[in-house]
């Protein structure tokens, strides 16, 4: 067997510092200093958007599950949600490693090469950072954006508003689903055909990383299109209130909310009858969640569509009934079980 090397702080941060500086060519104009001092120097005309979160081993993802690569990723993707949910433009960050014993340099470099991919796609610039020993691998981001403005806000929502909601909601509680059950999935459970295996395995690849949207995030603050903002994290069920003006509730149709027909399918192959009550507690799907002061017209929607390549659907209303979530499913009014993401 052939052992693994392990890290050397040393030379991890003189890799880490190779690899930031290829993030380096955008924002030039705002990087004053950057890796290697006791602080990173910036400056900037507008706003700036701070936001600050981690991905932690065992918490949101387990090594069995995730490649190196796909955790450094995520750990980035998570936190550019943050600055879309304010309308903002994300311009650097600052990246902390803890460190397990159990993990070797290749497969920290390969969790830093998961970073800079995402780095580099979204045009954000890695400047500083730490690293530390863990018990367990943990990476957290400090993510840097500005906006014109301080950007779109949470529970600023009135009654009367629409709720919208990007994208399709549901994909990470099945990925996690499938990844848990995997075993059983594939080894274990008899009728599947290979064709239902194959979808299954597509859907793990395609949607295992979340999708910041951030031209969305952008077009609602500048065009002016949204009242109150935020990410989808913890699920429509608790997030909801997140855009909901003090003493307001919201009243959502079910059958709105935008749902994969390949969930779907899938969800039918597996028997997962009540597979609703996840899409809408489970969380971390990190599409965009607001309200605005009117409907959308079909042009607009159509725009929205178009310029930001992600579905946008209408899904309930906001109402003055005490703070309270309504779910309403063939016409009756619908409790799901709370399977909300909890990070304690």
């Amino acid at each position: 067997m052939i052992e693994k090397e392990k890290f050397n702080e040393s030379e991890l941060i003189k890799y880490i510092k190779k690899a930031g500086l290829e993030t380096q060519i955008f924002n030039k104009n705002l990087i004053v200093e950057s890796i290697g001092d006791d602080c990173a120097v910036i400056e900037d005309k507008n706003k700036i958007l701070l936001s600050s979160d981690n991905i932690t081993e065992n918490i949101h993802f387990s090594l069995d599950l995730y490649d190196f690569d796909e955790i450094g990723g995520k750990s980035l993707l998570v936190n550019l949600s943050d600055i879309a949910a304010m309308g903002g433009i994300p311009r650097l960050f600052l990246m902390s490693l803890f460190i397990p014993p159990y993990l070797c340099t290749s497969d920290i470099k390969s969790l830093i090469k998961g970073v800079i991919k995402e780095a580099k796609k979204y045009e954000v610039s890695l400047i500083g950072g730490n690293i530390s020993s863990a018990s367990e691998l943990s990476v957290s981001i400090t993510i840097i954006g500005d906006c014109e403005s301080a950007g779109i806000k949470r529970f600023c929502s009135k009654k009367g508003d629409a709720v919208y909601v990007s994208g399709e909601i549901g994909n990470s509680w099945m990925v996690f689903y499938l990844n848990s059950n995997k075993d059983y999935i594939f080894k274990t459970k008899t009728g599947l055909k290979s064709s239902d295996k194959k979808l299954i395995t597509d859907f793990i690849n395609k949607y295992k990383l979340p999708k910041p949207r951030i031209n969305l995030g952008r077009k609602l603050y500048t065009k002016n299109l949204a009242g109150s903002l935020t990410d989808i994290s913890d699920g429509i069920y608790k997030d909801i209130f997140n855009v909901a003006g003090e003493g307001c509730g919201c009243r959502i149709n079910v059958e709105d909310i935008p749902v994969n027909e390949e969930l779907k399918q899938i969800a039918g192959i597996l028997n997962i009858e009540n597979y609703i009550d996840d899409i809408i507690s489970f969380g971390e799907d990190y599409e965009l969640l607001w309200t605005f002061d009117r409907g959308y017209t079909r042009s607009e929607i159509a725009e929205l569509k178009g310029s930001c390549g992600t579905n946008i659907k209408k899904i309930g209303f906001i109402d003055d009934n005490s703070a309270k979530l309504t779910l309403i499913k063939g016409g009756k009014v619908f409790m799901p079980e709370d399977h909300t993401f909890r990070h304690l």
